[in-house]
């Protein structure tokens, strides 16, 4: 049985958080930037925030690539960050499409935050 290596782990940690990321920057940053604090249906410190924990995840993924321990460090704490956004989704949306799409980012992140901590096995010698 194949054992993942710690950098096989942090490189599909780092592919997944590129991709909740990039899909957040085009799908709810952008637009609510472009729009501005007036014309944005979000609180604007919102949109702010979620932009800032994107850019933040796209740099840790790049350290996580690079198999530096700042890089995975980082990624958890985007990833906890995102874990409060999606528990407060499960609580709060109403829709089924919101749920739904609250309980499979939760999964992701949980997901991303275990590839960070995942360790090698390490043989005992007895």
């Amino acid at each position: 049985m194949s054992i993942m290596a710690r950098t096989t782990a942090l490189k599909i940690a780092a592919v997944l958080s590129v991709l909740v990321a990039v899909i957040g920057i085009t799908m709810f940053d952008l637009p609510n930037l472009v729009r501005g604090a007036d014309g944005s249906e979000d609180p604007f410190a919102l949109v702010l925030g979620s932009f800032t924990s994107d850019i933040l995840a796209l740099v840790a993924a790049y350290g996580a690539w690079r198999a530096q321990k700042w890089g995975a460090v980082l990624l958890i704490v985007v990833n906890a960050f995102w874990i409060v956004q999606a528990v407060g989704s499960l609580l709060f949306d109403s829709t089924g499409s919101e749920l739904a799409f609250a309980s499979v980012m939760l999964v992701h992140h949980v997901v991303v935050m275990t590839l960070c901590l995942w360790r090698e096995r390490v043989v005992s010698a007895v």
